[in-house]
This record gives C-alpha cells, structure tokens and sequence, in this order.
C-alpha cells in the first residue's frame, strides 16, 4: 500500500525518511508500474527509454524533498534553453539543444510521477504543467521561425523573410489542436478503463459549475486556469459529438451497465496509440532529424498535411466507436 501523503508541515529528513521506506520505493519496474496511468496508453519509446531514466530520477527527487511544481519549472528551464540552441546554424549546438529538450522531457515525466506516487497533485500543478507545455511550444516555434528569416524557401532563392510566421502560426494552431484532441481520447480511454481516477477526462458543464461555486477570495491563478481549461475543453466537445451524446447519456455511471466499459475499451485499443502518434515522440523525433540534415522547413508541412490526417482519421475512428457502443447500449432507450 502506498505511504499516506506527508503534510507541508513534515521536515525534508522525515520525508526522506519516509519514502524509503515506502513498499513502492523497492524496485525500478515497481516504481514504473505505479506511476503509469495505463499499460494501454503509455507509448512504446516512452516505455523503453523514458520512464526507466525517469523513474531513477523521480526516486532523487522525492528523497531530496523536490515537490512536483519545482520539477516541473525545471523541465520549463531544460526546454526553452534548448529550443535555444536550435537558432544557430551549427549542428552540434542543435544536438545540443535536442539532448537538452530531451531531458526536459524526462523530467517532465518526472513531475507527473512524483505527483501520482506521493499522492499530491494539485489544480497548481496542473496550471503550471499546462503552461509549461505551452512555453516550450511557443519558445521552439518561435526560434524556428527566427533562424528561418534568414533562409531560403526550400527549391528557391527567395528568403522566407516575414511570411514564415504565417506558416508558423497555422502549424503552431494545428498542433495544438491534434495533442488536444488525443488528449481527450486518451482521457475518455482511461475514464472507461479505470473511471475518474487516473482519468483527466473533464467536461465543459462540469467546469462551469466548479468556476460557479468558487468562494470569494479564490486565487486568481484558479479562475484563470479554470477559464482557459473550459475553452480548451470545449474545442474537444466541439469535435467530438458522438462521444459527448455517449458520455452524456451514461450521465458518470458507467459502472452502472455491465459490458458497456469492456466493449468500449477492447474497441479503442485498436486505435489508442494514434494518440501517442499525435502527442510527442513522432513529430518531436521527426523534427530533430530534419534539425540536423538542415531540411526543419519541411517539418511544417508534415504537420500541416500528415500529422492532420492522422488526426482525422483518429475522431472518425473513435467517433464511430462511440456511435456503436451509443447505439448497442442506448439505442433502444432512444
């Protein structure tokens, strides 16, 4: 069983203490097997190359007394000063950059599993951990779009100049649209899978009612948060209709009709790593390649046209799931 959250008011040493001799912290696979939130869902690179560095790091951290918001403004540090490195024309700074980035990642994971296997999330570290994905987006694309003022359109002579930032915001919309999007399909997964408990699955109604019922004297990082998760919930829901008329009409009680999560899940195991196709390790590997041969420019098309029709094929996919196990379980009710 694991340790019961340690308090604020516990010194670092009685933590320290605490979580060595905490059952989880006996073996590495222990440790990797607690902190994931599904076999289903975890990516293959992620499971060979990431959670095993990760984990030996996440195990430092909680003896040091680190809490997951200060691993998570490490990693922030870690992948904007190497998406830094991508500006000059030099490879070994850009391979610099990208095993900087790279860490970054790994410790981003790392926040992720400290919070699950300490017990202490919290709407702070899911504000932080939000902006901090935003940032280092926002800061590659930015510096992409820097070093690529000063080169040539690909087949050309003709500089890319200011239009590049046309490009750049379009792909920068794109891509954010298809992590979101296989974010909600990867939390609808594990709402099925394990319900709410390892699920970030929310809905808009849900979150007007939390912003609603917020007491005077809410810090306002929480009304903001809550306002920019609700935007971005909604863009899901507005792509995803078949799949809300489903959530809908289990109404949170879906433990309630026998068979009705196992068919889900056995359906959506087919497609599910389409998720992780379109969240990090495809398109981030495919940049780093193209970084090093000089070829980065045609690392906007690839996410413009190839990554965009992944992500279609991915809500036409899940969206006839849904449409099937509506119609098996509430069809006749309909």
């Amino acid at each position: 069983m694991a340790p019961e959250p340690i308090s604020n008011k516990d010194n670092n040493r009685d933590r320290t203490e605490n979580w060595e001799k905490a059952p989880w912290m006996e073996t590495v696979a222990e440790d990797i097997k607690a902190a994931r939130k599904s076999g289903d869902t975890e990516d293959p690179v992620d499971i060979l190359f990431y959670d095993p560095i990760a984990i030996r790091l996440t195990r430092r951290f909680i003896k040091m007394g680190w809490t997951p918001n200060a691993v998570t403004l490490l990693s922030l540090a870690f992948g904007v000063g190497g998406s830094l490195l991508f500006y000059p024309q030099n490879r070994w700074i850009n391979l610099a950059g990208i095993v900087l980035v790279i860490f970054g990642v790994i410790l981003d994971c790392c926040d992720g599993q400290i919070a699950r296997l300490t017990h202490t999330s919290s709407e702070l570290g899911r504000v932080l951990d939000g902006m901090v994905d935003t940032l280092s987006l926002l800061s590659l694309y930015i510096v992409l779009g820097f070093r690529m003022m000063k080169e040539t359109v690909p087949f050309t002579d003709t500089l890319w100049s200011w239009p590049v930032w046309i490009v750049i915001v379009v792909t920068m919309v794109l891509h954010s649209n298809q992590a979101r999007m296989a974010d909600f399909y990867r939390g609808l997964h594990l709402y099925f899978l394990s319900g709410s408990n390892r699920s970030n699955l929310t809905r808009v109604k849900t979150l007007k009612e939390e912003r609603a019922a917020l007491p005077a004297g809410t810090p306002f990082y929480k009304r903001i948060f809550l306002s920019i998760y609700t935007l971005y919930t909604r863009d899901q829901e507005m792509f995803t209709p078949r799949a809300q008329r489903l959530l809908d009409a289990l109404d949170g009680s879906r433990e309630e009709i026998p068979g009705l999560a196992e068919d889900y899940i056995a359906q959506s195991c087919r497609y599910i790593q389409l998720t992780n196709v379109l969240s990090y390790n495809l398109r981030s590997y495919t940049l780093f390649v193209l970084i090093l041969l000089r070829l980065h420019a045609f690392y906007f098309p690839f996410v413009i046209i190839v990554m965009e029709a992944i992500k279609w094929f991915m809500i036409r996919k899940y969206e006839k799931i849904a449409a099937n196990v509506y119609e098996k379980y509430f069809g006749s009710r309909a």
